[in-house]
């Protein structure tokens, strides 16, 4: 990306007419939850003792003192009122509204007992004092000359339901524990930076986060928080995302970069602009998403909702039929109507309530903490039936980045001998002070194989071409065949073919050449003309440049925190001629010495600090004539150049004449390697496309890249079927083609043109977009994987699926009791309360079932 400039005219802060104001706070996820499962805690604390004692004096005739009756009673009337009322609210709502719902079960069943009781405690001979009542829990039609109450089987009722839908509101509070504690993560303040528009100075103010405005301009030091969503101005770094992606190695950032509110500034200091405030930022769309998802209803839920509307006005029914047939048999109406009562609440699956919305509830949550995001309910109805997933290439099973493949060196008749590491570090030597994707991929496959580097004592870029440096071992050049044969170097017929076979396969090669006399040939032909395409000269800093005379890297141990950070940058630093950049994520620091120091006296300042600090590289800087400074290893890193094709420590003496480089129109010379790069495949792609293969998926590859790149990617993660060379139209057309075959279609894509086969996807099947993709891709997709991983993909289905099982199971269970004691409770063996005991542990279990996805992978 582009760098944005900073001027005090862009920067300062627009008047409050003129910026665009931040959104509403997001709500607290699950706020109503956790109020609703505080509620039901007190009620379930006030009625739970109350109705144990109703039970214990109902059921112990040896505890049944001289009207012990009349204190059940009284001690029933707050369970049965205040305790029930949630079920009595509900069911009177419906009621209003001319329907039922499980909550009507309950009412009626807890207001027929109660009225039941007190119409024999006053009138039915039950209020007699002396009385005594025998445990019976199978319903007897006469009991000693006097009217059974069920005051205790009321009281139970309650305290049975209660106790099940508070196990389930707090289900639903911790199904939301990931998600809360990544919103809570967010920065509290921020470093609001105004700068004046006559002076350019720029003064700073510390603010709270949630009072930036989008437009304005804030500091990020080491260690802190990005405060809200924008794009980075000055400064580089290495952000932690760990927070969004669930990935642990931080992420390089620079100048033009996006960075999202939450994550974690490393090392470097930054400057940054908002682009999104409020309820518009990346954490504040996640809650929001995954608050719709638990919200909706996937079509199971739906169908169980049309089974309870009929299935309370038949179990009412059933009920009243009881009733009557009891008292037609001949039956006392004491036994009929405890008969009745018991098929009242027995009957009632309340757990057919909580079946669906509980386990989409926690598996949603655990989906979020892998870091998967799903969209709506209905979408894990559709992860049953996927059979097919489309992946694009770049980005999804590659990196995007480019990595060193291979090097091909020339055979000893065709070059100078020189083998492959040799050749690679020659050519990593001068590539390192380039910033092209291909010249990074050769500098990162040399560190990587753990070769050293040459120092280079002067570079110049050749646009389009290549690039050439100056080492000991004389001139290198690396960059395109046709380029090096222009200034007369020979290239073997064996290094063209490896070109050419590269290429062919979707990869980028460049050749290596050495030329041991280009030093020499440049400095006595100063006239020389460059290749028109080059610059005339490169030049080297002067004798006044303040140039570093080391490089070290040192590792630095117990560092637990941004002040961490600061405190060993200060105490190297009050050492004359030491700069050091201190990295809290890879707990190492980065030092430059423009005064000589001993790697002694660098570890003893650290070690002083109360930290452990051991030297593990250290490169001397070159000097004029490219012979390694005393006491220096040759082999080192380079550096970062003082100025644009200069290395460190070049013309270093005092009163050294810079010298100056000029490409000859020939050169003589003769190539040594070629060097394959190509886009890296993802370490998790062979494992992510084996685990979709499990789950009876069919993989295939869509790529716009030509058949040869996109056949190379797919053999090497096992995909049999490739499409190449399709347009974005032709990416939604392919998927439509598939759905048309009658296959149900997941689209898994990151890009712009990705977009349109995502939103096909959607219309019958699944549309995934990765979470380092695209706004506009996220925005049609079905789900999204906050990494870059697609292993996610194969979790977020298997996640999905099991989903769907443990509701499955669910509604088995909420109708299993139900079933089973209905017909017990017609013949008069089930007494209301072993019948609220029965309906309270089916909820249970269906909660405690879904809490099963809490260890979902």
């Amino acid at each position: 990306m582009s760098t944005e400039s900073v001027t005090p005219n862009d920067t300062v802060t627009a008047p409050s007419n003129e910026v665009t104001p931040a959104s509403a706070p997001t709500p607290q996820v699950g706020e109503g939850t956790r109020a609703h499962a505080a509620d039901l805690r007190r009620r379930l604390i006030v009625s739970a003792p109350l109705g144990i004692l109703a039970m214990l004096l109902s059921m112990v005739p040896a505890w049944q003192f001289t009207g012990w009756q009349w204190v059940v009673a009284v001690a029933s009337i707050p369970v049965v009122t205040w305790g029930a009322w949630p079920f009595h609210r509900a069911a009177f709502a419906a009621g209003r509204h001319g329907s039922t719902t499980m909550d009507t079960l309950v009412s009626l069943g807890v207001i027929s007992s109660t009225l039941w009781s007190w119409w024999a405690l006053l009138w039915g001979s039950a209020g007699m004092l002396g009385m005594r009542m025998h445990m019976s829990l199978i319903p007897r039609a006469a009991h000693a000359g006097h009217a059974e109450i069920y005051f205790e089987g009321a009281c139970m009722i309650v305290v049975f339901l209660l106790t099940g839908r508070y196990l389930e509101a707090r289900a639903r509070y911790r199904a939301g524990d990931a998600l809360r504690s990544l919103l809570s993560m967010g920065a509290k303040e921020a470093t609001l930076v105004r700068i004046d528009p006559e002076t350019g100075e720029r003064t700073e103010s510390v603010v709270p986060a949630s009072s930036l405005q989008v437009g304005d301009l804030f500091a990020v030091r080491p260690g802190e928080k990005v405060a809200t969503d924008g794009i980075i101005v000055e400064g580089s770094s290495a952000l932690d995302t760990s927070l969004l992606t669930g990935e642990s190695v931080p992420v390089d950032a620079a100048p033009g970069d996006a960075v999202t509110g939450a994550t974690v500034n490393t090392w470097g200091s930054l400057l940054v602009r908002a682009t999104r405030v409020g309820s518009d930022t990346t954490l504040a769309q996640i809650g929001r998403m995954v608050a719709e998802a638990q919200a909706g209803k996937a079509p199971v839920q739906r169908l169980a909702d049309q089974i309870s509307g009929v299935f309370v006005p038949i179990v009412i029914a059933v009920s009243l039929l009881t009733l009557i047939g009891w008292l037609l048999a001949g039956g006392s109406v004491q036994a009929a109507f405890t008969a009745a009562v018991a098929v009242l609440v027995v009957a009632c699956p309340c757990a057919l309530g909580l079946a669906t919305p509980t386990a989409i509830l926690v598996g949603s949550g655990r989906a979020s903490q892998l870091g998967i995001l799903i969209k709506n309910a209905e979408i894990l109805e559709q992860t049953r039936s996927i059979d097919t997933m489309l992946l694009d290439k770049t980005g999804t099973v590659t990196t995007g980045v480019m990595s060193l493949e291979s090097v091909a060196a020339a055979s000893a008749g065709d070059s100078p001998e020189v083998d492959e590491a040799s050749a690679l570090s020659l050519a990593a030597s001068v590539e390192s002070l380039s910033e092209h994707p291909v010249a990074r991929a050769i500098t990162s496959g040399a560190t990587d194989r753990g070769l050293s580097l040459e120092p280079v004592t002067a570079f110049a870029n050749q646009p389009g071409l290549g690039v050439v440096g100056l080492t000991a071992r004389g001139g290198v050049l690396v960059g395109r065949p046709s380029w090096l044969a222009s200034l007369g170097i020979d290239v073997p017929a064996s290094l063209l073919d490896a070109v050419r076979e590269a290429e062919a396969s979707g990869a980028s090669a460049v050749v290596a050449a050495l030329a041991p006399n280009l030093g020499s040939a440049a400095s006595s032909t100063p006239e020389a003309a460059a290749t028109p395409e080059a610059p005339a000269s490169v030049a080297l800093p002067g004798p006044d440049a303040d140039l570093p005379l080391a490089t070290l890297t040192m590792s630095v141990g117990g560092m637990t925190c941004a002040s961490c950070v600061r405190r060993v940058e200060r105490k190297l630093g009050k050492l004359d001629g030491v700069k050091a950049e201190v990295n809290l994520a890879t707990e190492s620091a980065r030092i430059t010495l423009t005064a000589p120091h001993s790697d002694e006296e660098l570890e003893a300042v650290v070690n002083a600090a109360g930290y452990t600090g051991t030297i593990t590289s250290r490169s001397e800087a070159a000097t004029a004539d490219a012979a390694p400074a005393a006491g220096g290893n040759a082999g080192g890193d380079t550096g970062t150049p003082t100025q644009p094709g200069t290395t460190p420590g070049a013309g270093e003496h005092v009163g050294a004449q810079a010298s100056a480089l000029v490409i000859p129109e020939h050169v003589e010379g003769s190539a040594i390697a070629a060097l394959i790069v190509r886009d890296t495949v993802k370490e998790s792609s062979a494992d992510a496309i084996a685990q979709l293969r499990e789950l009876g998926i069919e993989p295939i590859l869509l790529t716009g890249d030509n058949e040869a790149a996109a056949r190379h990617v797919a053999d090497q993660v096992g995909i049999e079927r490739v499409i190449a060379g399709v347009l974005p139209d032709g990416k939604r057309d392919t998927v439509a083609d598939l759905q048309a075959e009658g296959r149900t279609v997941a689209m898994v894509g990151d890009g712009v043109n990705d977009a349109a086969a995502l939103a096909q996807a959607s219309a019958k099947g699944l549309g995934i977009a990765m979470g380092s993709g695209t706004d506009v891709a996220i925005e049609v997709a079905d789900m999204t994987l906050m990494n870059s991983s697609l292993t996610s993909a194969a979790t977020a289905i298997r996640v999905s699926r099991r989903t769907l099982r443990i509701i499955k199971e669910n509604l088995f269970w909420a109708f299993f009791y139900n079933v089973l004691m209905v017909p017990l409770a017609i013949a008069g063996l089930l007494s209301p309360m072993l019948a609220s005991a029965a309906m309270a542990c089916s909820s249970v279990f269906v909660v405690l079932n879904s809490l099963r996805l809490r260890a979902a992978k």
